[in-house]
């Protein structure tokens, strides 16, 4: 006799379009069992496609019909769902499309997805308190080389080659999205605010040093100054630096701020 998970597995195979389950292994009952066994088939992939579009419901509409139906059976077929929650179930899209023709062959379509995921994960995200200016005024002079930062948890940096955020904005107010073309805006900041809304704009070169200075590496204020320094002038770093870092505090993007060279932190 057949163990219980054995048998699991095969069915698990059929529905996945794999190995046939016997229909003689299925009890009879008011249905036969090939309809049966393709009801649950059709059921997998329906559902599958279901939690698809609701991640990604503006790069559906975006694809259409038929690129849609093409990149759902793709992906299903790609990465089955491995997990009990469908949460993360598209979390490999935006990779999927960058590697598979003729998606591969239009990159805003993956950074489409991107930020579709990249707002997802933003909503999800952790809570955290925030602090305000005021932790960084409490620094004396001395501190302040020293200074780190960490951000909410909620924070994400998305890197963009293309106007694939405009054509989300154009889809999500009802309008005809623009033509794909290259960006010059070379990343988006996505956040939760404090009133659980989530927020994104387009960052500068300059800010996006910042970033992925502070956010990414972790580095202190004077290797984020020495850093910007090489862009641009550096009688003019401190009041960009200074104008950057307030900008984040009163986006409610900080949850704190300590100094390597101060014994406390807040």
């Amino acid at each position: 006799m057949m163990r219980l998970d054995a048998l699991e597995r095969r069915f698990l195979a059929h529905v996945r379009g794999g190995q046939v389950f016997p229909r003689e292994w299925c009890a009879q009952g008011l249905v036969d069992s090939d309809i049966g066994l393709a009801i649950y088939t059709n059921a997998y992939a329906s559902r599958l496609r279901e939690a698809l579009e609701a991640d990604h419901p503006l790069l559906a509409l975006y694809l259409g019909d038929r690129l849609w139906a093409e990149l759902c059976a793709g992906y299903i077929e790609a990465h089955p769902s491995r997990v009990r929650s469908l949460r993360h179930f598209g979390q490999h899209v935006p990779l999927w499309l960058a590697g598979n023709k003729p998606f591969s062959d239009h990159p805003a379509i993956a950074q489409l997805a991107a930020f579709e995921r990249e707002l997802l994960d933003v909503f999800d995200a952790a809570d955290a308190a925030r602090v305000d200016w005021s932790v960084m005024q409490a620094f004396d002079a001395a501190a302040w080389p020293g200074v780190r930062l960490r951000f909410h948890p909620s924070v994400r940096l998305l890197a963009t080659t293309t106007n694939a955020v405009a054509i989300w904005r154009a889809l999500k107010d009802g309008q005809s999205p623009p033509e794909a073309q290259p960006s010059t805006t070379p990343a988006h900041l996505l956040w939760r605010d404090v009133d659980r809304v989530s927020r994104f704009r387009a960052v500068d070169e300059v800010e996006l040093l910042a970033l992925r200075s502070f956010h990414s590496d972790r580095q202190d204020f004077a290797i984020v100054c020495e850093r910007l320094a090489r862009i641009r002038p550096a009688n003019e770093v401190p009041a960009l630096a200074l104008g950057i870092l307030r900008q984040w505090f009163e986006e409610g993007l900080i949850a704190s701020a300590a100094s390597d060279d101060s014994a406390g932190s807040t």
